[in-house]
Order: structure tokens, then C-alpha cells, then sequence
């Protein structure tokens, strides 16, 4: 049950954020841009452009065909 009430609460806010982004946007409109679910997300590590730099620790997402990755998870 505590792990439903902060997945709700997590949606509530960023229902919330998203009605102040989006102000003449219908509930149903913002409904769709809330949390999905990603098939696969966690850390990995990848270099630069330049093969001798270090390796950096990234979150990514993989959602069907795309991946994105940021520096910390969001």
C-alpha cells in the first residue's frame, strides 16, 4: 500500500505541474503526458566523443525503440 500512495502522490504532482505548464489544456490531454511505464531503465556507463575519456555513469530510459539518458534519474 505505501508504495501505491507514493506512486499517487508522485502523479499528483506532476498532474500539477503539468495543469501550471499547460493552463488551457484538457485533464484528458494531460492524463496521457503522465508517467508511463519504460521497459527498461537503470545506470550504465558511457565515454564522450573522444575514446580516451573516462567512463561517466548515466540513468537512461528505454521506451520501445528510444533511449534517452541524463546525468541523474529524474
Amino acid at each position: 500500500q505505501e508504495v501505491v500512495d507514493w506512486f499517487n502522490a508522485i502523479r499528483s504532482v506532476q498532474f500539477h505541474y503539468l495543469k501550471v505548464a499547460f493552463p488551457i489544456a484538457s485533464d484528458n490531454e494531460i492524463k496521457n503526458r503522465l508517467t508511463r511505464n519504460f521497459l527498461k531503465e537503470g545506470y550504465m556507463e558511457k565515454t564522450g566523443p573522444k575514446q580516451r575519456e573516462a567512463f561517466k555513469k548515466r540513468w537512461f530510459t528505454l521506451d520501445h525503440r528510444r533511449l534517452m539518458y541524463f546525468k541523474d534519474p529524474l
